[in-house]
């Protein structure tokens, strides 16, 4: 059996892309989860695979994701609305133009503002879809999240006890949308800014493994200029929360270029040495989708991305599997950003 770890971007509704990924990973006997990180997106579906996983292994593990996902669905305006007409399906360029309207008239409004509701929708989802308790006391798979200091502009990452409603909601608080969230007097922003995802805690810890899968749903390249207010929003957005990333698998790849070879006596660096970096890409299909497509929860699209994840994992292994163990395969044009 070979070990992985993992680490899950976020990305809104695209991260039900991440769920289908991990649903057929845990369809494959062959490979066990060590240890995961995730942000906003990530961060639940970290959280959801961990309190599975502990709670009756990989079977329960796919049911606690799904769990995730239709409950997402379900408490959304958008989700309600197609359960509603389930006969009568809404084109997605209609859906996501209506979806665009609202996001540009709510990027002029705070969310502090008294004509929107203070409360975070994502809180139902989260206390209904994740053994909380669960998550928080089991050890088998070591679970980390990530979310950015407001006033410190640092990021902190959360584990074992720490690993709460708030904490999850925190990680997934996008600062136009949600208001701070606040946890032991300190308030939190979207993790994505400062580590999406954070890479670390998967390599500073020994979990047995020097395998490592990114998951990544925001796209390193986007190709033309967007022209729109809305277009060139998104695009720096993009690359705003691939810059940690980026960054990282910079330090990473070229740590272990300068110490191929070496008698390494600190643990740590050890490890970094032998890292194994591997991912599995939405690819085009996401990115065709654009950035409004994070906000189309309905259940049709989130069962299509999760489709579009597993047929994604089913390539990724075909090409990959044998290099599990032995090599790094980040993809070529990764490998030329970095």
């Amino acid at each position: 059996m070979t070990r992985i770890s993992l680490a899950l971007q976020g990305g809104g509704a695209h991260g039900a892309f991440t769920w289908g990924v991990l649903d057929r990973l845990l369809e494959d006997d062959s490979i066990d989860i060590a240890a995961v990180s995730g942000t906003s997106a990530g961060a639940l579906n970290a959280a959801s695979l961990s309190a599975g996983l502990a709670s009756g292994g990989r079977d329960a593990a796919r049911e606690a994701l799904h769990r995730l996902w239709e409950t997402v669905s379900a408490r959304s305006p958008l989700g309600a609305v197609e359960s509603s007409f389930p006969f009568f399906p809404f084109p997605r360029a209609v859906v996501h133009q209506a979806i665009e309207q609202v996001r540009s008239f709510s990027q002029f409004v705070s969310p502090y503002s008294t004509v929107r509701p203070g409360g975070n929708p994502l809180r139902g989802v989260v206390e209904e879809a994740i053994d909380l308790p669960l998550l928080q006391s089991q050890t088998e798979v070591p679970t980390f999240v990530s979310a950015t200091d407001v006033e410190a502009g640092s990021v902190r990452v959360f584990s074992g006890s720490e690993l709460t409603a708030d904490a999850l909601l925190a990680s997934a608080c996008l600062p136009d949308i949600f208001r701070a969230v606040e946890i032991d007097g300190r308030h939190y922003w979207d993790g994505g800014y400062l580590g999406n995802p954070v890479l670390t805690p998967l390599f500073t810890e020994d979990h047995g493994t020097a395998d490592l899968l990114i998951v990544q749903v925001t796209p390193f390249v986007r190709p033309g200029v967007p022209g729109t207010a809305e277009e060139i929003i998104a695009r720096v957005n993009e690359i705003t929360f691939n810059t940690s990333l980026m960054r990282d698998l910079r330090m990473l790849t070229e740590t272990k270029r300068l110490m191929r070879g070496e008698d390494l006596e600190n643990p740590v660096m050890r490890r970094i040495a032998d890292l194994r970096l591997h991912m599995i890409s939405a690819g085009e299909e996401l990115t065709r989708r654009g950035a409004v497509g994070k906000l189309d929860t309905r259940w049709s699209e989130l069962t299509e991305l999760r489709d579009l994840g597993r047929a994604a994992t089913d390539r990724w292994l075909a090409d990959h599997r044998n290099d599990l163990g032995h090599c790094s395969s980040l993809p070529t044009e990764v490998e030329a950003l970095v």
